[in-house]
Order: structure tokens, then C-alpha cells, then sequence
């Protein structure tokens, strides 16, 4: 599958979000080993079907402060009965229409100490939330 074009704007302040906020992080890992790997910091973002980027939030766990993710703690406990596997997710039931609106999630940062990307199309943000839970739900 070939990328969808973006609207540069659009891409590169997506670019530069990404790499101020896990620059930082990328570094205090790299040269911190013991307690600061069993932090988790991530860049979640969704965007439609061209790709264009329409919401994003960063999730630091374990949360501190409250953070910018509404969800963070049910957010953590997710991701790390996942494994960090985003793809092993599991939210709850949920009753969605066969709308055919879709999205992509995707992840990038650092989870308990290693690397970690992920990508994902749903056919509209209701399956998303179905699959993801309180992941994605900001």
C-alpha cells in the first residue's frame, strides 16, 4: 500500500510535533536504565482516510499530574496488558454503524523502556474505540 498524499502543512507540523515531544524522551531512555524504563511515553494520533492528521495527545504512564490524555490511567493499564502490542488490544463491544468513514491510529514513542510504532485502519472511529478502548479515546 503506497502513502496517501498530505497536505504539507499538514505533515510537516504533524513531523515536528512528533519529534519535539519523543526527542526529549528518546534521550532521557537512552542514558537512564532502571526505574525510568518502566515509564511509557506516546504520540497517539488519528487521522481520516487522505491521512490528514486530526487529533493527536500525548500519553506519559505511570500518569503524572493528570497529563493531556483525558483517559491516561485506563490508557496504561490497556497498553500493558497488551504487552505494548497495540495490535493485542482488546476494548469492549460495541454496537457501530457499517459506515464507511475510515480512520488510522498509530502510535510512536517509547513503552517500558523499548521503541515502539504502530498503525492501524478502522472503518470509522466507532471500531476504532471498539478495538482500542480508552487508548484512543480523546
Amino acid at each position: 500500500m503506497f502513502p496517501r498524499p498530505r497536505t504539507t502543512a499538514v505533515a510537516a507540523l504533524a513531523a515536528a510535533a512528533v519529534a519535539a515531544l519523543l526527542a526529549p524522551a528518546s534521550a532521557v531512555h537512552a542514558e537512564v536504565p532502571g526505574p525510568e524504563q518502566a515509564r511509557g511515553e506516546v504520540f497517539l494520533t488519528v487521522s481520516d482516510a487522505e491521512d490528514t492528521w486530526t487529533r493527536g495527545v500525548m500519553l506519559i504512564c505511570p500518569d503524572e499530574g493528570g497529563g493531556p490524555h483525558p483517559r491516561a490511567a485506563e490508557a496504561c493499564r490497556d497498553i500493558d496488558r497488551s504487552g505494548g502490542e497495540l495490535r493485542r488490544l482488546s476494548g469492549r463491544q460495541r454496537d457501530c454503524t457499517n459506515e464507511h468513514r475510515p480512520v488510522v491510529a498509530e502510535v510512536t514513542g517509547i513503552w517500558r523502556g523499548s521503541r515502539i510504532h504502530w498503525r492501524s485502519e478502522f472503518p470509522n472511529a466507532c471500531a476504532l474505540l471498539g478495538q482500542t478502548g480508552a487508548v484512543f479515546d480523546f
